[in-house]
This record gives structure tokens, sequence and C-alpha cells, in this order.
């Protein structure tokens, strides 16, 4: 059975993306040793929906900062607002980023 990696949860074998998340589903989820470190999460950025969170959360990652995607658990698919945070340590380095990634034409950016 495939879960997700991000809300932990299990799902039928035939589903292959999280219809929470929206990432791909993984048979196997990482043991306790390979979970982020616990520590405060702080927001870094505020997206306006599931799709622009997951491509900030995917252009930190390319920065090997790791990115967390927060809502309030309630409807399958989160409709507004969706928080991006990074552990504390990182929040300057992604907010920079974050800014950098906005003011770049679409030229500039590789997808």
């Amino acid at each position: 059975m495939p879960f997700c990696p991000q809300c932990r949860y299990e799902y039928d074998a035939e589903v292959r993306q999280c219809p929470d998340c929206g990432v791909e589903l993984v048979e196997k989820l990482p043991s306790q040793e390979e979970l982020p470190p616990a520590g405060a999460l702080v927001t870094v950025h505020i997206a306006k929906d599931m799709i622009e969170a997951n491509v900030i959360k995917s252009f930190l990652e390319e920065f090997q900062i790791e990115a967390f995607i927060g809502y309030d658990l309630g409807p399958a698919y989160p409709v507004g607002q969706i928080d991006v945070r990074v552990a504390e340590a990182h929040a300057d380095e992604a907010r920079e980023l974050i800014a950098e990634f906005f003011q770049s034409s679409p030229e500039d950016l590789e997808l």
C-alpha cells in the first residue's frame, strides 16, 4: 500500500498522488531517524493555492532547504491560503530565495 510522505496517510494501491498534499506517494514511509529534526518551523511564504505552495516547496528544496506545506485540515483539498514553512535556522535564506524567485522573469527560470 502506498503512503504519503508528507501527511503519512496510507492509500489504496491504485492511488498515485496524495489527494490532500498533492505529492507523489511512496511505497514505504521514512524511519523516525529520517524525519526532519524537531524544532520550530516558521512560515516563509503564504501561497494562494496548493499549486503555488508546491512550486515554492520544490524551489526551496533545490537549494537544500527542506520545506513543509501547512494548512488547516478539513477539506480533502485545501482551499485558500497555504503556509510554506521551513526550519527557523533557514528562514532568512528561504525568504531571500523566494523574493528572488518572484522577481525573476519567466525566461530566467528553468522549470
